[in-house]
């Protein structure tokens, strides 16, 4: 419970700091971005989505998303972060249709086979105990419905050395996983493990469906 407890609140604070910065300009945000827009361009279009974004930040991926699906439909975003779900919020002040929540990955207050699409984008390598969490995905979403889970991929050795390398250095860190490892992980949690795609460089999105 201790090691639970102490790896949230240093996620909280990790994420706290990178609210004031996440919405800006810069390399790293432009690399985020980008990936996210991978992200976004798989997702088939359909009418009245129930859509959430997990790890979703300042919620930039959910208005790319809304944009996709022009604005049909409810949009929902969960962060560990308080000030992550505020600036989110803030962002989307205007949009009756669009829900913020702060909560933990593995215990998300939303009902049972509610959404259509679930995404999390660079955000699953944080999650201590990763089965919890897509056991919760697969709660949420309805039958037919489908994850896209967007992460450092560790199929390649510089991906494995970069791994250990961020470990030393980012106590918030867990584990960046195997596509063998991702598509082990849904099968676990219930979902059938559909396809992967590269986007930048040794990033994937690992895509399953109910």
């Amino acid at each position: 419970m201790n090691k639970e407890f102490n790896h949230i609140k240093l996620n909280e604070k990790k994420w706290d700091k990178w609210s004031e910065s996440l919405d800006g300009k810069g390399w790293r945000n432009e690399f985020l971005r980008k990936a996210q827009e991978g992200v976004v361009s798989l997702l088939e279009i359909k009418n009245d989505i129930h859509f959430l974004d997990v790890g979703c930040g300042t919620g930039w991926a959910i208005g790319k998303a809304a944009e996709r699906f022009n604005f049909s439909g409810k949009f929902f975003g969960v962060d560990l972060s308080t000030k992550m779900i505020e600036r989110a919020k803030e962002n989307f002040q205007s949009m009756e249709n669009f829900y913020f929540i702060k909560a933990n990955a593995e215990s998300i207050p939303l009902e049972d086979g509610f959404f259509d699409v679930i995404i999390s984008t660079n955000s699953f390598h944080h999650y201590l105990n990763p089965g919890k969490a897509l056991n919760e995905f697969y709660r949420l979403l309805k039958a037919g419905g489908k994850i896209y889970i967007l992460d450092p991929t560790a199929d390649s050795w510089l991906i494995k050395f970069l791994d250990k390398i961020i470990k030393m250095f980012e106590p918030e860190h867990v584990k960046m996983y195997s596509s063998k490892e991702f598509k082990d992980m849904f099968i676990n949690a219930g979902f059938k493990y559909l396809k992967s795609v590269e986007v930048q460089t040794r990033q994937k999105i690992h895509i399953a469906g109910k």
